[in-house]
């Protein structure tokens, strides 16, 4: 299966462009960004899990296999999250994990 890789980052400047219109986006602010992983058939939670650590995030493997990954001094911007969030979604996507959403707490 191919990733569409430019549908996921057009839902993240699509949710960015709503937040800054909505008066809750602080501009230049940093964030520790949540990325949220379910798996698949395939899904090798540790393989997962080792990889995502060697890029610096902190992940906590769920009972249900889900894998939740944050990593902080982020910026708030399209580029910056998005770096962020297709890195990881590679590392998930060749270890059978699929994305399932990024957040973060407020600045």
């Amino acid at each position: 299966m191919s990733w569409d890789y430019e549908f996921q980052k057009n839902v993240t400047a699509v949710t960015l462009k709503e937040l800054r219109d909505s008066g809750d986006l602080a501009t230049g602010a940093q964030v520790t960004l949540d990325l949220e992983f379910l798996p698949t058939d395939t899904a090798d939670a540790d393989a997962c899990a080792k990889a995502l650590r060697t890029f610096g995030y902190e992940v906590e493997i769920h009972e249900d296999g889900m894998i939740a990954a944050s990593i902080g001094n982020v910026p708030l911007t399209l580029e910056g999250v998005w770096q962020q969030e297709e890195r990881a979604t590679k590392i998930a996507l060749d270890r059978g994990y699929e994305p399932d959403g990024w957040g973060f707490w407020e600045p």
